[in-house]
């Protein structure tokens, strides 16, 4: 039974008074605090707020609350939920005049209306149930995405150590490689063998009969012979 319920169902007033009353919770949500004030046009008697008060706290509709009022200024301060937290005195944190906290308190409610939900157990396991499949969907796709992108990662990879080891082996068999890099340092220089590209011949120097090592320095290919050191630049057509 929720507060509205009970509210019909009681006999302590009258049930015109207890429309009246549900009236006025219509415009509160659950916790809201219920001034004293408020309840003034329900026209209940004294003997009628007492006991229904007393009923309502006691079925756990009502929590009583302890709201300080500074009596220089009216304005509300601190709310208390025990009588006995209330302290001795304290001063207004709006106007700073201090007073007797004990005697400067209004008393009100928190209204608790205690609806019940209606829970359908299979319903919010089948909608849990959907909602992890959706998210195993989701991050299967992802995994999926990260696997591929994994694969292109991988064969760059090889790739790369490849092309690396090439090009360290291209270096370790050039015998001139190093003195051509020093010569034109700054430059890019890549050792390219000495097969004149797409043509499968060498060129060879005319002093020393050794074929030249060719290399790439930019957009050139130079030639350098191993013996004499002698170079030539090749323009490949």
């Amino acid at each position: 039974m929720n507060l509205i319920e009970y509210l019909k169902d009681q006999t302590i007033i009258p049930s015109e008074k207890a429309e009246k009353f549900i009236k006025l919770l219509e415009k509160y949500d659950e916790n809201d605090v219920l001034y004293n004030s408020a309840v003034n046009d329900v026209n209940l008697t004294h003997e009628e707020y007492d006991e229904l008060f007393t009923e309502l706290i006691k079925e756990n509709f009502m929590d009583p609350v302890y709201i300080i009022q500074c009596p220089f200024c009216d304005s509300l301060g601190n709310t208390y939920v025990e009588k006995f937290d209330i302290p001795d005195a304290d001063e207004c944190r709006y106007c700073h005049h201090e007073f007797n906290y004990k005697e400067n308190y209004n008393e009100a409610y928190r209204v608790l209306f205690n609806y019940q939900k209606d829970v359908d157990i299979l319903s919010e396991i089948s909608d849990k149930i959907l909602h992890n499949q959706d998210r195993i969907f989701d991050i299967t796709d992802q995994i999926k995405e990260l696997e591929v992108k994994r694969k292109a990662l991988q064969v760059e990879n090889i790739k790369f150590t490849t092309l690396r080891n090439e090009l360290l082996f291209d270096k370790n068999e050039s015998k001139m490689y190093a003195k051509t890099s020093e010569k034109y340092k700054g430059e890019k220089v890549k050792y390219i063998g000495t097969l004149i590209y797409m043509k499968k011949c060498t060129v060879t120097c005319s002093k020393c009969n050794e074929a030249y090592e060719l290399f790439e320095i930019n957009d050139r290919i130079i030639g350098v012979c191993s013996c004499c050191e002698s170079e030539i630049e090749i323009n490949i057509k």
